[in-house]
């Protein structure tokens, strides 16, 4: 409902949010990796350290504000406040097909 508020507000609030709620998948997709925009350092064993701009491949959602996943430069595999990532957004020439 938040987000709905803010669109009344603003033209596009899409990158002024953070959902809690589990991210976008279908079966057999490709791999879903995020990007850390703040750093995080790991407070017990089950968490992994984010420096920004490490890119984490995403396991999952855990429903209270973490997620699990893992962090491609360091190796480790664990969880992190989802809210430190962002998406990254894979962008490829597409052909334009003009009649000929």
């Amino acid at each position: 409902m938040a987000y709905e508020l803010m669109q009344s507000s603003q033209p596009d609030a899409a990158k002024k949010f953070q959902s809690l709620d589990d991210i976008y998948y279908y079966g057999g997709q490709s791999g879903h990796d995020v990007r850390a925009i703040y750093p995080h350092k790991a407070k017990d064993g089950s968490q992994i350290d984010l420096s920004v701009g490490d890119r984490i491949g995403i396991a999952g959602n855990h429903w209270d504000g973490h997620s699990k996943g893992l962090n491609h430069k360091a190796g480790q595999d664990g969880l992190f406040p989802s809210y430190k990532v962002e998406d990254i957004m894979e962008v490829y020439d597409f052909p334009t097909y003009d009649g000929v």
